[in-house]
């Protein structure tokens, strides 16, 4: 893969897009397939077509129906540029292509909503709450992707508002959610940046019986913030190491085994859980994959 645009790519593109011809920047454009040559189109078209209104929602529009997803998600930052112009037929058409059959068009969306939430947090909060309960796992996955990337701002009073988006969330066994919500937008999200007040959380959830909250309050401590805080998530961990349900006590253990191969000393409490007889399968797991002799 080119990890640039050639000048003949770059001039090619320029004069498509001066000419507003929409098609031929999409047959050039939508063989970039990822990373810095596809950003650099992106920048390029928002430079040339400037700040011109018309022209702006001329190709927003075409390019969010054209029937090649690697031709739409170029939509999406020129929507970003348009919100603040037309919030509403944004919004319909932004939710449309975060709702998109194809993964990388949602990829690009969801990174456009995280950066409004960012930049207009009173008025794109309230979508996104609805979105938390939202019978698609596209929007719903949206939702933990916008809370991790407003969560790096650090503003202490969205600290709150950031775990109402998650918490409907929590019991979601849907595998595209929950592989962003634990271990994404809470643990490296949530819990690297409000980490006081993420964890009185974390310790509230542990204590549910629903499995699917347990799950992602383990897989939060499998990431850089639960190994920030691996000696609060060791006492939590604790807690959920004795559910007897599988899908609970293995991603306990998939956590203890993140935070044991970064912090050794984590052995020998496990170690001592091999004479518990509600902890000594995680126990058992977790040292059988470290390969440790077990005492």
């Amino acid at each position: 893969m080119k990890l640039y645009l050639t000048s003949d790519m770059e001039h090619n593109l320029r004069e498509a897009i001066s000419q507003d011809n929409v098609d031929g920047f999409s047959r050039l454009a939508s063989s970039l397939k990822w990373g810095k040559p596809s950003w650099s189109a992106s920048q390029l078209l928002l430079q040339v077509l400037d700040d011109a209104d018309d022209r702006l929602w001329i190709w927003a529009t075409k390019l969010s129906c054209d029937g090649n997803p690697f031709t739409r998600r170029y939509a999406t930052q020129i929507l970003f540029k348009l919100w603040e112009k037309d919030k509403n037929r944004v919004e319909k058409i932004l939710a449309n292509l975060a709702d998109d059959e194809h993964w990388l068009v949602r990829e690009y969306a969801h990174g456009v909503w995280g950066e409004l939430l960012k930049k207009h947090f009173q008025e794109v909060f309230p979508l996104l709450r609805i979105w938390s309960s939202h019978s698609s796992a596209n929007l719903r996955r949206c939702v933990a992707i916008a809370v991790r990337d407003a969560g790096n701002l650090r503003k202490e009073e969205w600290a709150e508002p950031l775990v109402q988006l998650l918490e409907p969330l929590l019991s979601d066994k849907t595998a595209y959610v929950r592989k962003n919500l634990g271990p994404y937008a809470i643990g490296d999200g949530l819990l690297r940046c409000y980490p006081d007040s993420t964890l009185k959380h974390l310790r509230r959830w542990a204590c549910r019986r629903d499995e699917g909250t347990r799950w992602n309050v383990a897989m939060a401590f499998a990431s850089y913030g639960g190994n920030r805080n691996w000696q609060e998530g060791l006492e939590i961990l604790a807690m959920l190491a004795s559910d007897k349900r599988r899908y609970v006590w293995r991603s306990a253990a998939s956590a203890l085994l993140y935070l044991a191969r970064r912090h050794p000393e984590i052995q020998n409490t496990l170690k001592t859980w091999m004479r518990n007889s509600e902890r000594v399968k995680v126990a058992t797991t977790v040292l059988e994959y470290l390969k440790v002799r077990k005492v």
